[in-house]
Formats: C-alpha cells, structure tokens, sequence
C-alpha cells in the first residue's frame, strides 16, 4: 500500500471521530503545556530572586547594628525609670574597616528611630540618616528632583529624598509634583527635594527597602538627633545609642571577597566582645545558595510537569489500543482485501503520530 494512501486513510479515520481524537489529544496538550509552563514559572522565579539579591551587590558586604538580648547590653542606669542602651556599630568600626586590605569604600546609614506621622496615624517608615554614595550603592535612581549635593552634607542643610513608597502613604493619591513641599518628622521640618525608586527589591540588612525610607544626609540627621533615640515603654524611657545602622563595605577583588568577609567578622568579635551586637551578609554568598537551591525547584517543577506528559503518553497509547479492539471489523475486511500486517500497523502508528504532533503544538502554543 503506498505511503500517501496510507497517510489519507489515517488522517480520514481521525476526522470521522472528532470528539475521540479531541480527547485523546487532551493529556498531551496539557501534558506539554504543563512542561513549558512550569519550567517558565520556575525559571522566572529565579531570575527575579537572583536580580534582587545582584541589585545589593556582588561585590559588597552588607554589616549592620542587632540589638542583643539583655545579658549581652551595656546598660547604664540613669534613673529609676530610665536607662541607656549603647550597642552596633561605631565610628571606630567604621575607620578600621575603611582600612582593611580590599575594602575600596564604605557607604553608612543610621535609623533616627523617630516616629513618621500622617496627622495622628503612625506610618511604617523610616527616617534615615545616609552618606553620600548611599544611592549608588543601594542601586537606587531619582525619578523626580535631585540627590543631595556636597553642599547639603557641609552645610546639613535640612532637605530629604523619600523612596517611592514612602510618598505613596505621606501624600494623597494623585499628588504628583511633591518637591518643594515639606515633612516634618520629631523636631525637624524638612524639605523634599528628590523622589528615590528601587526596581530591584532590594532590602538592606538594618534600614529595610529604600522605597519606604525618608533619607537625610547624615550631617544633618547628627545635628537634629544626635546619635541618641528615646523609646517610651510602660514605666521605663528606654535611651538607646547607635553610631550606625547599616555599614555597605564595597570589596576591590570579588575573588578575595571570602576573605575579606572573614577578616571583618574576626575583627568585630574582638572588638564587640561576646555581645554579638551586629549581623553581617554577604550577596555574594546568598546568590551562590539561591542558585543552588532554585536550579533544585526547576528540577523539581520538571518532574511534576514530566509526570503529566507521561501520563498523556499513556492515555494516547491506551484509548489507540482500545481502538484496536474496537476497530477489529474493518482490520479483518482490509486484511480480506489484500492488506498487508505492516500496512495496518503503520496506520494506527500514523495516527497516533497524527494525534501526539497536533496535541504537542496545542500544548506549546498554551504553554508559551
């Protein structure tokens, strides 16, 4: 029988039963669809893990103060109802890891710990002060306005940039041109002079996301708050003292990065003793174990979605070997007409063939 006789046959016997072919191609459809899909979802989700942790920096260390638990403080009386707490970071802190071999430059940021108010109502933000290279290091941009100039830290003028989310919950929805205008946070009014957006997700181990921050530049934040911040509790003022938040120490060498995370550690639990005052992350690391741990979530995600298409391979191979049995009649009637055994089998084979092909393009179409 020829070829082209057969292929017309197989293709005719599929479209006599429409309804059976449909449904037979209905768990290779969604058999591929799935595969395509997951590992899409899977591999989208990585690279967006993957982009906010490189938007911190690879080649960064981010430190940052921790307040430590009561046995670790050093507390100071002042009163009956009143203490000061000292911890985190300090100026000292600061000058020696500037030092340290492949350390290139060291952005800082401290929390003032003032309450941020929209009338009576306490909103989640956070007034901070930061060094000048703090957009460049956070992967920040200015949408709107300026970043602060040289003259703002010499002069600690009273101006701040807030993050995009920040000026969603000051202002009212539909408030676009916001600069010029004024925020008044503790005892400091301060004017608006830029708008700060983050694409990256970026979080900053002691300061959070620069979208919901009210930047200050530090000279100003030392001026206005001291390096001092009351917290009220029931039957206690709380005074605690922290030099700095947030330490972004930016490495010459990537390569040397262990070490020099490494060396920094050593170096604070000396000089911090055993009160474990401060917490350190390394990007380059958590990219490394994000990776490692994402590359197993695709593995995962393509054997469920390989189950699926196996499980649609079976469902074709069953309901054509059922036709088998169905269509014995017109197997005997061709093979009383002259029909050879391999003809017949090549035409169950061309249609399952028929099937699984438009079922596999049904599903990539879907899948993408």
């Amino acid at each position: 029988m020829k070829f082209y006789d057969q292929f017309y046959l197989s293709f005719h016997n599929l479209m006599l039963h429409k309804i059976r072919s449909v449904l037979t191609s209905l768990g290779i459809i969604f058999g591929v669809g799935s595969v395509i899909s997951m590992l899409a979802i899977s591999e989208g989700a990585k690279v967006q893990a993957l982009e906010s942790i490189e938007a911190m920096g690879t080649n960064k260390i981010i430190i940052a103060s921790k307040k430590p638990p009561t046995e670790g403080k050093d507390m100071t009386n002042t009163t009956n109802s009143s203490m000061v707490e000292t911890y985190g970071l300090t100026e000292l802190d600061l000058k020696n890891i500037r030092n340290m071999e492949n350390v290139d430059r060291v952005s800082f940021a401290r929390n003032t710990r003032e309450k941020v108010l929209k009338g009576t109502t306490r909103l989640d933000l956070s007034l901070v002060g930061v060094s000048s290279d703090f957009l460049k290091e956070t992967n920040s941009e200015i949408t709107q306005g300026r970043w602060f100039s040289e003259p703002d830290f010499a002069n600690a003028s009273s101006v701040c940039v807030i993050g995009r989310t920040a000026k969603r919950k000051l202002y009212n929805l539909g408030t676009e041109n916001i600069l010029g205008s004024q925020i008044r946070v503790g005892g400091g009014v301060f004017t608006v002079i830029g708008i700060l957006e983050n694409n990256h997700g970026t979080n900053m181990l002691g300061i959070g996301k620069p979208d919901e921050l009210i930047m200050i530049p530090m000279s100003t934040s030392d001026g206005l708050f001291t390096r001092r911040s009351s917290i009220i509790e029931p039957n206690r003022a709380t005074v605690e003292c922290v030099d700095y938040d947030t330490f972004i120490v930016s490495v010459k060498d990537t390569s040397y990065i262990d070490y020099t995370s490494k060396r920094i550690s050593s170096y604070l639990d000396k000089t911090h003793g055993e009160s474990r005052d401060w917490e350190k992350v390394v990007p380059y690391d958590l990219l490394l174990q994000q990776e490692k741990t994402q590359n197993i979530f695709t593995i995962v995600m393509a054997s469920i979605a390989g189950i699926s298409l196996l499980v649609g391979g079976i469902g074709i191979m069953n309901i054509m070997l059922a036709n088998v049995y169905e269509r014995r009649k017109e197997i005997g009637t061709r093979r009383a007409l002259g029909a050879q055994k391999n003809d017949i089998i090549v035409q169950f084979l061309l249609e399952t063939i028929f099937l699984t092909v438009i079922g596999g393009m049904i599903g990539v179409t879907l899948g993408i």
